[in-house]
């Protein structure tokens, strides 16, 4: 049986990777007033951020339509056997929930819809196990299990100099207690798998100690862990995370025999519309089933 992948533009994974594992990615819209544009096709990371930083009205986004993922099922079902279709976080965006829609349209028992219960490189490592998995030739329920695992195994961190971008959006639940006027407060914020919501951690006072706490939360959640894939993922915040990521990739290789494939990103525009351009984040996937 010849399984197809489909995940949405929120996994944050490169062209390279992508085209590598013939994963296919269905948009979501980014509005700019009365402009709308195709995630990753229309507008790209560096222009959506440099298209931020001229706008003072703040974009918003919009999920797939259920439509658009009935016509995409049934062009991939020319190709494929069966589907397996992971997105982004139920709770955060009604892309999961067009997904399911559309796959009762289509044909339930050829196509499996997953709640990845992340974002960005989260479901990006969650879509490349996938397609991994795909190669070992591991049949679609042995996959799904595998995938729900792992979920249990998936830790997302991320702060923020500039919560704005978060509290418009509407996205910040109880995150909203971060919003104190202290000067240099950083949140450090998850991604929690077990909701799909995002889960505050901590409040520190400057973005070094932000980093430190993010890399001792990473550490811990290594602690007996022989493989792990980490991602980097950023808005404009650069030089920030590479320092983040040069300290944990030298602590872990230097406290642990740990074998570690990384990936880097920049956040999509869909993603840069609720947390804005202050935004990096460190995602730990790890498990035996990653060899």
């Amino acid at each position: 049986m010849k399984i197809g992948i489909l995940t949405d533009s929120t996994c944050d994974l490169n062209q390279e990777i992508l085209e590598k594992y013939g994963i296919e990615v269905i948009p979501l819209s980014v509005h700019f007033g009365e402009e709308e544009f195709q995630d990753g096709i229309d507008i790209k990371p560096d222009s959506f951020f440099e298209k931020l930083d001229q706008n003072k009205e703040l974009p918003h986004t919009s999920r797939p339509a259920p439509a658009l993922f009935v016509e995409k099922y049934k062009k991939m079902l020319q190709k494929y056997d069966q589907l397996l279709s992971i997105h982004v976080s139920a709770a955060l965006s009604g892309t999961y929930e067009s997904a399911k829609l559309a796959a009762q349209e289509v044909n339930v028992e050829k196509i499996k819809v997953i709640d990845s219960a992340t974002i960005s490189l989260g479901l990006g490592m969650l879509t490349v196990l996938i397609a991994k998995l795909i190669d070992k030739d591991k049949q679609i329920d042995e996959i799904i299990k595998i995938v729900n695992q792992a979920k249990k195994k998936l830790y997302l961190y991320f702060t923020v100099k500039d919560l704005t971008y978060m509290e418009k959006g509407g996205r910040i639940g109880k995150a909203s207690s971060f919003l104190g006027s202290i000067f240099s407060i950083n949140p450090v914020i998850s991604i929690s798998t077990k909701t799909g919501k995002v889960k505050p951690i901590a409040k520190v006072r400057g973005q070094h100690r932000a980093q430190d706490r993010i890399i001792e939360l990473i550490k811990k959640d290594l602690k007996n862990e022989k493989n792990a894939w980490l991602g980097f993922a950023h808005g404009n915040r650069k030089d920030d995370l590479e320092k983040t990521k040069i300290k944990l990739i030298k602590e872990l290789k230097d406290e642990k025999n740990i074998n570690l494939k990384i990936y880097d990103s920049r956040i999509s525009a869909t993603l840069g519309c609720h947390v804005g351009p202050t935004v990096y984040a460190v995602i730990v996937l790890s498990g035996d089933f990653l060899v």
